[in-house]
Parts: structure tokens; sequence; C-alpha cells
């Protein structure tokens, strides 16, 4: 049996979990960080990272240079390392138990689950929570993630009446899997051209044309059923701006918890085209096979300014002679 290489490239850390798409599946994933590889620090680093098909999701073989030494060692860690990701599969991820302070009142939100292993930009869901039922079903994209709590990015609860607690989350993979997508709605200003935040990543383009669901629960009832062309995007902001006037419109709120336990439709936006044609973005099928690199002193994609190379291959077979 012999390995053959998919495909190899290189990058330059920025402190962020990385995700490699590839074009097809692969049964052997590496990564070598060139940084550490020529140095040596006072507490070892890990500067060599190897995945094989089968391992956990987070797992992986490092090779860390031994304290102020050249010398590896070698381990087998199982979280923060590599997660094959198939984006054409939409099982979602084991659930877990919030804890703590569960989901606070702030801006953003901040959600505490014991050693939850996710990484920032992940996309995660909401539910079974006592209390702020507004929330409940909502994916959401993370972010300052910490061991033990990451924060809902688009998520200001701050105005909520109670904190979230004795829920749970499970990790959505990819889902959906076309773009653009339908998202959910966190906040649209009053404006002469309204700003609207999403719950997770939105993927939208300037000249793409959406469609707002928003009732009477979520105060600006104005908006429902408007279509409006996206003039501006903020990846920072994770916002689009849209040529609609709302500065007269009713002021955007979630609904209470108590209105929204006795059921309520969220308020969303869904593409209806672009400036040139009607829907042909949303009928592309964007999946594909991933590797999740996880990131930090101990993470196959390093720290901030760190040299990283990979390589995926996959198991094949040469015949004797």
């Amino acid at each position: 049996m012999a390995e053959q290489l998919i495909a190899s490239g290189s990058f330059t850390s920025d402190g962020a979990a990385k995700n490699i798409a590839l074009r097809s599946d692969f049964d052997v994933f590496r990564v070598w960080n060139a940084t550490q590889a020529a140095t040596t620090q006072a507490t070892g680093r890990g500067c060599k990272f190897e995945w094989m098909r089968g391992q956990a999701d987070g797992a992986a073989f490092m090779f860390t240079k031994q304290n102020a030494s050249n010398a590896l060692d070698l381990e087998v860690i199982s979280s923060g390392g590599f997660t094959r990701v198939d984006q054409s599969n939409q099982t979602l991820g084991a659930a877990k138990a919030t804890s703590g302070t569960d989901v606070t009142l702030a801006n953003p939100a901040v959600v505490t689950v014991t050693s939850h292993g996710y990484s920032n930009g992940d996309r995660v869901r909401i539910y079974g929570t006592t209390g702020m039922l507004q929330i409940a079903g909502y994916d959401f994209t993370i972010a300052a993630v910490s061991a033990n709590d990451f924060t809902l990015a688009y998520l200001d609860s701050s105005g909520f009446a109670a904190v979230a607690t004795a829920g749970f989350v499970r990790k959505v993979p990819n889902n959906p899997i076309y773009s653009p997508q339908g998202n959910r709605i966190t906040a649209i200003s009053k404006a002469a051209s309204a700003v609207v935040t999403f719950a997770v990543t939105h993927g939208y383009s300037v000249g793409e044309k959406i469609r707002f669901k928003v009732t009477s629960d979520f105060g600006m009832v104005e908006m429902n059923d408007l279509i409006g062309e996206i003039t501006a995007v903020s990846t920072a902001n994770n916002t689009v701006t849209v040529n609609i006037d709302s500065a007269a419109f009713t002021t955007f709120a979630f609904p209470t918890s108590a209105v929204a336990a006795a059921g309520v439709t969220p308020a969303h936006a869904v593409p209806v085209g672009d400036a040139a044609t009607v829907l042909s973005g949303s009928m592309q099928n964007t999946a594909q096979i991933v590797m999740e690199l996880g990131a930090g002193a101990d993470g196959p994609a390093g720290s901030t300014s760190d040299v990283i190379y990979w390589e995926a291959l996959a198991s094949g077979y040469t015949l004797a002679e």
C-alpha cells in the first residue's frame, strides 16, 4: 500500500482555527509548523501533527519539541487537533449541557459549556433552556472561545429579562449546504438604509436580493415581506445594508421568553435573487470535504504568524511486478 498525494499547500496562521477545503477525500493529513520547527522555546511547542482516518474528532498525533530543545516527543491529543468534515453530512454533533452561568445577559452573550471543544467560527444550536426561550432552537456562529466558554458573536442578549439555564448545545456541521442561504435575524436598525445583523455568518454579497419575514412578535412588522437589495456587507459585524428605509418603522426587538414559549416564527431573511438573475446563486451546492485545524501553541493551525505547511494523502495500492 502506498500513499498518494491529493493536495498540499501553506498558510500563515492568524491564531484562529483553519479550514482547508479539498476537491476529493483523503485518508491521511499532515501539518508542519515551519516557524516552531526552526526555533526552540522555553516551553516546548508542537511542530508536527498527523491525522489518520478513524481518529476521533479533534484528535491528532502531535510531535512536540522538548523544552528548550530540538528533541521531539510524540503524544496523542484528543482535542484541538484535526476534524474531518464532509459538508454533505448534516448530522448534528453530540449534545453538551450548559453549566455555571449558562447563557448570560451581555453583548455578545456568553455561553458556558465545560470542555466544549468548539473552535472560533463554529456554528452551534441552543435548545432546551429554562428561560431565554426567544433564542431556543437558534443557530449561532461562535467566537472568543476558551476552554469552558464561548460567545454568541452576533447576539446582544443584554436586554433580555433573565439568563438561560439548564440548556444544551449541539454543533451544526454545515447546514444548509446551498449558497446563499436563509438566515435568522438578531437585529435590524432604524435607518434610511436598514442594517441587518444575522445569527450565523451569512455569506451574502452586494447585489443580492433578500426577502424579510418579520412578524409582530419581533416589533418591526413593517419589514415583513419586503425585498431589499444588499448595498453593503460588513464581515466584521456580520451585517448587510439594504435599500429599505426603516427609519420610521417600529423598533426591532426579540419577544419575551414567555411569548416565545407560546410559539413564534423567528425573524429571518431568504434569498430571492440578485441584480442580474433570479435565484442562480442559491442553486449552488457548496458542500466540500474540509479538514478543520485547531489553533494554538499545541494545535495544527498554530499561533499568530506561524508559517504552516500541510499535505493531504489518500491510500493506494501498488501491485508487485
